[in-house]
């Protein structure tokens, strides 16, 4: 109990003693029973109702008890999650995690090596049979006097024994319609990027996402608004991605614009629909293009140099419904190369341009929310007969590189995946996925396996989050 609190007692059992008061002490032994705030504030009314202590006295012990109720630290786990808080709520600490633990597979021919191709064959390692730790991140959440956020993550995962920090970034949330972020995060781009990997429907992200930026450092305003049927996003960036410095005075400008038509609309069916798009510009100076990558990491389109300007945009549509979740995306890039070409003439732009469609479909009959892992109804335990959660799910989305003027060896490329899988969640914190995709080439020049113009990948995940 706290000292204001030990008073209080004590000043029960004290009045106790006398017969007068016999009525009282019994109230104060049953007030005991309750949490301390609810203990508090019935001593004290009882004590104002019995006109032991005035009005004004009363008012005084009630903000003194708030005050020293203000001063605790309380601790706990919600959903996995461990935090520290006080009790008023002004403060609170989250500590956060993740593992993934990945298989990837390949058709068994993609490991041969082509000793015709040219010097721009892709790298073979990658497509050996691998068990790996795809990602070990370890993170903190944190909120001080109500309005500041706080976050901290790094990933101990692909990057073998060295620590990459993901995000770390500080937000002004006062107010819901205009935030304010500074640091490193999320560049304001893209539904199926900026959805968390706890809560991808893939194991990996589509091949669209070669054309999205991830973290980068910058700042950025955000909000929402008219009662959260749009969302708003403006941010200045280096340009450069995560982790790494600043190669010119250039900054990349990105904006994102997201409505929700229906949310305010008594219309169940169309309530969860929304509409997004999103666009950044920069001047990239001298640097590579993007890069084509398939589920598995097979490189289908190696970086080509680059100079001036990249201009990316794109747009999105999302739904569920009960079960069910569709969605689809259209990203589409520019990327110049000025003074590249003869005698420093400037050779045409690099463009590059994907889509994809996805659905989804929880088995048992959850409900699903898109960003968030479904409330299981019965976590997995066979002695209950627990099954836990299944859903299946689908993709097909196609990439390609190219431009008017030639590119270096080995050349443009384009990909269609297709991709079906199974998503088994245990409980609410983990899940297992498993993914078969097949890719069809376009250059017979960047395949995985020698003649062949299409190859198949298996991709699977054990994944615990707290």
């Amino acid at each position: 109990m706290g000292r204001f609190l030990r008073k209080i007692f004590f000043l029960a059992i004290t009045l106790s003693i006398t017969p007068a008061f016999g009525p009282f002490a019994s109230a104060a032994v049953a007030a005991q029973t309750k949490e301390d705030k609810a203990v508090l504030d019935e001593l004290l009314d009882i004590l104002k109702d019995k006109g032991h202590i005035t009005e004004d006295k009363y008012q005084e012990l009630k903000t003194r008890a708030k005050k020293e109720g203000a001063e605790r630290i309380l601790a706990g786990f919600k959903d996995w999650t461990p935090y520290l808080k006080s009790a008023d709520g002004q403060h609170k600490v989250e500590l956060h995690g993740r593992l993934h633990f990945d298989v990837r597979s390949f058709e068994g021919d993609a490991r041969k090596l082509d000793s015709n191709r040219s010097n721009g064959s892709p790298t073979r390692s990658d497509l050996l049979t691998n068990l790996l730790v795809r990602r070990a991140r370890l993170g903190i959440d944190a909120t001080f006097f109500k309005y500041l956020d706080f976050k901290a993550e790094g990933d101990f995962g692909e990057q073998g024994s060295s620590f990459a920090l993901t995000d770390g970034y500080v937000e002004l949330n006062y107010w819901p319609e205009f935030r304010v972020r500074g640091g490193q995060f999320k560049v304001p781009f893209s539904f199926e990027e900026l959805t968390s990997s706890r809560f991808i429907d893939f194991v990996e992200r589509s091949v669209v996402n070669n054309l999205v930026p991830a973290r980068d450092v910058g700042g950025m305003v955000h909000g929402s608004l008219l009662g959260g049927t749009l969302d708003y996003s403006a941010g200045i960036f280096n340009g450069t991605g995560q982790n790494n410095l600043e190669k010119n005075d250039s900054k990349d400008y990105a904006g994102r614009l997201l409505v929700r038509p229906f949310k305010l609309i008594g219309i169940p069916l169309l309530q969860n629909l929304h509409l997004a798009g999103h666009m950044t510009y920069g001047d990239q100076d001298k640097g590579e293009s993007l890069r084509g990558r398939t589920d598995a990491r097979f490189e289908f389109f190696p970086r080509v140099p680059t100079h001036g300007d990249r201009v990316r945009y794109g747009f999105e549509v999302v739904h569920a419904y009960g079960p069910v979740g569709l969605y689809g995306e259209y990203v589409k890039t520019k990327e110049e190369r000025d003074g590249l070409g003869t005698g420093g003439s400037n050779l045409a732009d690099v463009d590059g341009r994907g889509w994809y469609v996805a659905g989804t479909w929880l088995l048992t009959g959850e409900e699903k929310v898109h960003g968030k892992a479904p409330k299981v109804k019965h976590n997995f335990d066979p002695r209950t007969g627990g099954l836990g959660a299944l859903e299946l799910v689908a993709r097909f989305a196609k990439l390609d590189f190219d431009s008017d003027d030639p590119l270096p060896s080995p050349g443009g490329n384009e990909v269609e995946a297709l991709t079906v899988g199974l998503n088994w969640y245990l409980s609410p914190n983990v899940r297992m996925m498993f993914n078969w995709v097949n890719n069809w080439y376009d250059n017979d020049n960047m395949t995985p396996i020698k003649g062949d113009n299409s190859s198949w990948e298996i991709t699977s995940r054990l994944a615990l989050w707290f």
